[in-house]
Order: C-alpha cells, then structure tokens, then sequence
C-alpha cells in the first residue's frame, strides 16, 4: 500500500468510530458462558466512546438468526532505522503510516434447536496476505456447531488450533504483532474438534485442514494439516485474579508439492521477510510448541517456545525454533481476563475514567539456521507503553531492536512504531 496522508486516515478511522457496534469488543467468537471479558457498558471514560443504547441498530435478531455488525480498524506508523549490514541483508525498509488492519465483522447464531454460532468477516489487508495479494479478502467464514454442553466442532476458513499468540485476538496481546509466524499460518480451511473439561479448567482441541481455496490448486495436491492443543489451568485463584495457563500443541504439515517454506517479518506489517529459508525441497513439516501463561492481579508473563521438524529431501532434517517472554504490568491494577474457553487472556478493561496503562517488555528470537539451510537468525528486544482509553479505544507505541545473524554478518534495525486501534 502507497503512504496515505494522515488527514485521508483520521477521515477513515472517522467513518468507522461512526458506524461500528459496541458490545462484542473481540475480533473472534466469545461463548456467552464467560461473562467476565464482556465490556461493562455501564462505564464512562475521559474519551467518548459509543453507547450500547446508541448503536442498537448494529444488532439484528429474528426467529431463525441473530446478527451482530462490528468493526475492527487499526492504525500504525512505523519508524525504521539500519545499520549498512542490515540494508544489505534485508534491503532498505520503510518509515510510514500503516492501515495495519480494517475488518468488517457480523457475528450471531443461527436458531437451530441447538443453535450455531457464525462468524463472517472481511479484512482490508490482514496478516494472512502477502504484500502481493488483494487489499481485500475473506479472513474468517466459521461455522460452531455444538455437540454437547463440553464440546462442538467449527469448521471454514477459520484459525488453527496452535501457538497462544494466534489462537485469540492478536491486537487485544501486550505486544503489537506476533513474532512465532514462521511456525502457523492465519487462517485455513478445515474443522475442529473442541473438548472442555473439569469445568473448563482442561481443554483439548484437534483440527485438520486442507489449503485448496485461493491457492491454484487441487484438493489432492493441496497441503494437509493437522493441529493439536491441549491446555489446563493448575493454578485458579480469587475468581481468575491469580491464574498460572499451561498448554502444549503440535503442528504437522504434509507437502505433496514437496515444497515447504518458512519466513517472518521484523514484527511488523510493513517490512520484507527477515528470517526466511526460501522454498525448500522437502516433504513435511513437523511443530511441537509450549505456553506458559503467569497473571497475579496486574502483572504476568507470558512465554512461548516453538521447534521445527522440515523433511528436506536433500539435507535430511533441519531443525528451526522460535521463542518470546513478554511481561506486562498495568499501572493502575487491571489485568486481563481469562477465558476458559477459547484458554486465552482477553483485553484490559479499564476501570477508571482515564482508562488503563500498561507497561510491558518482551524479548524473542526465531531461528532459521542450521547447516545446510541459512534462513537467519534474528533476536528482538521490545520495549512498550499501551493506552486502553476505553474499553474499545487503545493507543500505543514499542520501541524495538532488532539483531539478524545471517550471510556472516549482523544486521541491526532500531524501530518505533504506534499504534491507534479500536476493537468491537
């Protein structure tokens, strides 16, 4: 996308404030069951924001469905700054105003006897685009069908069921973009299979998913994926005040093309890949991940480890990996709430008028290096201060460096990015 003057920016963050709804606040499907990540609409804030009663033409019910119309736009400017060793591995990278994200969403159910839940929504942009691809395009098309009171199965265009980071809402994390993207894709076409036990302190989930759609390909040549996450909460405390989060996940990808590729941006929306193996000559891919999740009151960790298994066809296989520990601490006392169901911490919800400030840190690293395969080595330090304003207003700003081991030198990329979102 060509740098847009911030005047045609405000103007379009403008048109959504006007028109977006104001009670799902999340960028994915919440189960009526956990009441406390919903926005408490009784709440006023030194920013205005929309009122519930105000936007009630947003919601839409009938005798055979509900509909619920949200919005999801996100501002970002980014500032880049190189050393030469880094122009000369990753090119010169841009400094400018970003629409990092504007995503229409209608969510609702569908008043079978045990009623479905749907999600459809479509995204200007969007992580799972490359810079080539269509402005617009479909990000979700799901589809929850109960089973039982602990299970159900969602199937369409939907997200795998693997790494912490991408299972809930991306832009409600700590940190602004995801840095393990070399290990899962966005968005696939598949099912999966949701258990929840011990009231919901345990869950399982499997998926399996084919990527014909979009792809110029056939079914039978297509890549098959197969997820697994299995989550549990040994610790639970003062109502979810104190938690400890554990899960362990596993990613498998079979190639028939025999061509597997694994590449990241410096966490970014703008910038080229900077760790990035190329296609490889290889058959499958095996993932095995970790999480870990501590929260006591207002301050939590929240780390992650992923190890990579490629089937190359002429090297044998190559291990890759990539790791983050990101720490939170909000100022005024909030924390985020936990949802047993999706096994993922909500958005802040801010319980004075001048909202919420957070503090966080993170470093990371992903690794795509070995013998025979030189995809780079980059290690990341961040460091950042989030605004939430409102329950649906947050701005914020994280200062990075960026280290890349690759072609035998180390390239250095200091960079400042903002960011403006608001999330219904």
């Amino acid at each position: 996308m060509k740098t847009k003057s911030p005047f045609k920016i405000v103007l379009l963050l403008g048109v959504f404030f006007l028109s977006s709804k104001i009670q799902a606040q999340h960028t994915d499907l919440v189960d009526e069951s956990q009441t406390q990540i919903f926005a408490d609409t009784t709440k006023t804030y030194f920013i205005p924001d929309a009122t519930h009663k105000g936007m009630r033409w947003s919601r839409f019910h009938t005798k055979w469905f509900t509909s619920k119309l949200g919005f999801a736009p996100i501002l970002d400017y980014n500032q880049n700054i190189q050393n030469a060793d880094s122009k000369n591995q990753v090119g010169s990278q841009e400094s400018r105003f970003d629409i990092r994200s504007a995503r229409v969403m209608v969510s609702g159910q569908i008043n079978f006897k045990n009623p479905w839940k749907y999600l459809i929504s479509v995204e200007y942009k969007g992580f799972d685009r490359a810079p080539e691809d269509p402005n617009f395009g479909i990000t979700d098309l799901k589809f929850v069908v109960p089973l039982s009171t602990n299970s159900d199965i969602t199937f369409g265009k939907i997200k795998e069921t693997f790494v912490y980071e991408m299972v809930g809402d991306a832009a409600n994390l700590p940190h602004f973009e995801r840095l393990l993207s070399p290990f899962f894709n966005s968005r696939n076409i598949g099912f999966i299979y949701h258990h929840f036990f011990l009231n919901n302190r345990l869950t399982a989930s499997a998926g399996l998913y084919k990527d014909w759609i979009g792809n110029d390909t056939n079914f039978s040549d297509s890549n098959t994926t197969i997820t697994a996450r299995i989550t549990g909460l040994p610790k639970w405390q003062n109502e979810g005040k104190q938690f400890m989060h554990m899960a362990v996940g596993m990613r498998y990808v079979n190639a028939p093309s025999d061509v597997i590729r694994l590449k990241g941006r410096n966490e970014s929306n703008i910038t080229t890949n900077y760790v990035d193996t190329g296609n490889l000559n290889a058959s499958s891919q095996f993932n095995l991940s970790m999480e870990q999740l501590w929260s006591l009151d207002n301050f939590s960790v929240l780390m992650e480890y992923v190890h990579n298994w490629t089937s190359t066809i002429d090297f044998g296989t190559e291990q890759f990996s990539g790791y983050y520990v990101t720490g939170s601490y909000v100022v005024s006392g909030e924390q985020r709430p936990y949802d047993q169901r999706a096994a993922y911490a909500r958005r802040i919800k801010p319980t004075g008028k001048y909202g919420a400030w957070e503090l966080f840190a993170r470093v990371g690293q992903n690794d795509l290096e070995s013998k025979n395969i030189h995809g780079g080595l980059n290690n990341r330090y961040d460091l950042g201060l989030n605004w939430w304003a409102t329950q649906y207003w947050k701005a914020g700003m994280v200062y990075g460096i960026s280290n890349l081991e690759k072609d035998g030198i180390t390239g250095v990329t200091n960079s400042l990015q903002f960011r403006l979102q608001w999330i219904y």
